[in-house]
């Protein structure tokens, strides 16, 4: 019996598109080992349409520096639709070299977590006609906008009642929408330092609340300065702060710390691998509104404190935290101290921490990865 093929298909826009794949990738091997074939694929670039992978990029790290164009850009999208016909005149060399690459890889299954990534590999199948099944994981936990709204896949994998919501309004046939847990990759929850340990570590004070501050790999965004401010302000907390790749950044706050007395403590970071760690040993998150750091927060019981949203699937994740009060939104420094004034003066923290606990949401790797496994014949 020839070996089962499962090639997971996503864009390296952020972390939030890869982490999803990778967490049912490692699953499924943990399953099944060597006997079925499992494919993680940076899909514009693997394929070789380098120039669409670039502006994919390019437009996300624009989006990212400057929040109305991704906004803008959204609003085109759910105005025009699904549209095969402009993504196939905008993404003409994906769409071309993307379909030769699933012929040349013969796939049983197709995992796409991301919709460009779900309209090749539709596209794919229409247009070799072969029989291997396509299947989506919505990695935008609360939304479901029209380009995830792709009727030509065998199922669509959803968060949440307002990601199934979404994508009817859009049209698309309730029977290939499945809800199942957002996918983390079950190395996230295994902490081998434990939280003092990392308190001492990092030159901490343990009597205080402690905030973890990140702007996800990239490093971007206006959450440092609110760190800043924060320092300044000598607010009774702990930051630990998590710039990423952004090396100037982490230099200016290095330099804050050696030259600048403050009673609070901050520990100043780059690009770390020991995210989960940090978490674990914090009590609440801040940053922009991300899918998977977001949902990693949700599923260690860390409330977040949003500070940013690049786009409206992001502007939905706020709305749930706000809406099941997890999570606030502080869109200043002036709105951010005071939040961060309540967490340290009151007991709002054991109140949004119950609320989190209360909401029960689990991760839904292993249902994923089943799921996959079983769709696939495997």
């Amino acid at each position: 019996m020839d070996r089962k093929k499962i090639l997971m298909t996503m864009i390296e826009v952020g972390f939030g598109h890869k982490a999803p794949a990778l967490a049912v990738r490692d699953a499924i091997v943990e399953r099944t080992g060597d006997s079925v074939q499992v494919d993680v694929v940076d899909f514009a670039r693997e394929c070789g349409a380098l120039k669409d992978d670039r502006a994919l990029k390019d437009s996300w790290d624009l989006g990212l520096a400057f929040p109305p164009a991704a906004r803008i850009g959204y609003l085109l999208v759910e105005l025009y639709g699904k549209g095969a016909e402009y993504i196939d005149l905008l993404f003409k060399d994906f769409v071309h070299k993307g379909i030769e690459y699933i012929d040349r890889y013969k796939p049983d299954l197709v995992f796409a977590t991301h919709p460009l990534a779900l309209y090749v590999a539709v596209k794919a199948k229409e247009t070799l006609r072969r029989k291997f099944k396509v299947v989506a994981y919505v990695v935008d936990p609360f939304d479901g906008y029209a380009w995830w709204a792709n009727e030509g896949a065998d199922a669509l994998l959803v968060a949440s009642d307002y990601s199934r919501d979404r994508l009817l309004r859009h049209g698309t046939r309730g029977d290939i929408i499945r809800k199942m847990g957002f996918p983390i990759n079950k190395k996230f929850f295994d902490i081998r330092t434990s939280p003092p340990q990392i308190h001492r570590d990092l030159d901490l004070n343990p009597g205080w609340p402690t905030l973890l501050v990140t702007a996800g790999g990239q490093g971007i965004g206006k959450v440092f300065a609110y760190a800043q401010a924060l320092y300044l302000f000598q607010a009774p907390v702990n930051l630990i702060v998590v710039t990423g790749r952004n090396k100037a950044t982490l230099r200016r706050l290095e330099t804050m710390k050696e030259k600048v007395l403050s009673r609070t403590r901050i520990a100043p970071l780059g690009y770390v691998s020991n995210m989960n760690e940090l978490m674990a040993a914090s009590d609440v998150v801040v940053g922009k509104a991300g899918a998977s750091t977001a949902m990693e927060a949700v599923f260690m019981g860390k409330p977040f404190i949003f500070t940013e949203w690049a786009t409206y699937n992001d502007r939905f994740i706020i709305n749930f935290a706000l809406n099941y009060h997890v999570g606030w939104y502080c869109p200043t420094v002036f709105a951010f101290s005071r939040v961060v004034r309540r967490i340290a003066e009151t007991e709002i923290l054991s109140e949004y921490k119950s609320n989190l606990a209360r909401l029960s949401l689990e991760p839904g790797t292993d249902e994923v990865a089943d799921y996959l496994l079983r769709t696939a014949g495997a």
